[in-house]
């Protein structure tokens, strides 16, 4: 099980700033704070950009407290919160949850949140333990989460993103779901399963992946950028023969709005 002082200093006393900001604000209305993501694992990256983290509060907070957390989520330029609040009575039940106070956002991943958490892929920066909030997930609501993380990716393509960062990313994180189908089971990081892939998929797509594994690391090269670049989009392709959508027409331009 990881814990805070594995981590790196920056992250963890990132996150005990956090706990104390929101302690103040909240005060008992702050029942749990999760930190998750590839920071807490082993095999984390060289840099890590984004602290995934969840707050579960008691009720939503109102308007003056909504300002200051956000505030209090402001980090600098190279590290900063991914941060969802989600209320206790939301986050007791399996639909995806809304966020406490931003309007129209909702956790399109929520079962494969819960998945890695009950897989003890977090650490309880305060408070409660996922255990005891938290439903276990069920395959289908899994695959749901699966699809929306695919159309997440197919949108940076439709919009042309495709910087080494994004393209790095939708490679990893393809070849994540991928290795979910496969195991009915979506706790991997991103770095397991490009390694995963190396073993896996078919050889035309070594050079996109060793390229994606070194972008992860912020080692890639000129030609790695170009190469992703020109791979993004079909290696986005296969995977998504490999995952029918969920829902809607399979013709549509992908969704990525609602759930």
């Amino acid at each position: 099980m990881p814990a805070l002082d594995d981590l790196p200093a920056d992250a963890s006393s990132a996150w005990l700033g956090l706990r104390d900001s929101l302690s103040d604000i909240l005060g008992d209305d702050l029942l749990a704070i999760w930190a998750y993501g590839s920071v807490i694992g082993s095999d984390r990256p060289r840099r890590v950009a984004d602290l995934d983290t969840h707050v579960i509060v008691r009720r939503r907070p109102a308007d003056v407290a909504a300002q200051r957390i956000e505030s209090a989520l402001e980090r600098g330029p190279q590290t900063e919160f991914d941060a969802w609040l989600i209320t206790l009575d939301h986050a007791r039940r399996s639909e995806p949850p809304p966020h406490a106070f931003l309007e129209g956002r909702r956790d399109t991943a929520w079962a494969v949140h819960r998945a890695h958490w009950l897989a003890g892929r977090v650490i309880t920066v305060h408070g409660l333990e996922p255990a005891a909030v938290v439903q276990p997930p069920t395959w289908d609501e899994i695959v749901v989460d699966l699809d929306r993380e695919l159309e997440h990716i197919e949108r940076h393509i439709q919009e042309g993103d495709n910087d080494p960062y994004e393209a790095a990313y939708a490679v990893l994180n393809g070849s994540r779901i991928l290795r979910s189908l496969q195991a009915h089971d979506p706790v991997l990081s991103k770095r397991a399963a490009g390694s995963w892939a190396l073993r896996n998929l078919p050889g035309r797509w070594r050079p996109a992946l060793d390229a994606a594994l070194r972008a992860y690391d912020e080692r890639e090269t000129p030609d790695d950028a170009a190469l992703l670049a020109a791979e993004m989009a079909p290696f986005v392709a296969m995977v998504r023969a490999e995952l029918p959508r969920t829902s809607g027409d399979p013709g549509e331009t992908p969704r990525w709005s609602g759930y």
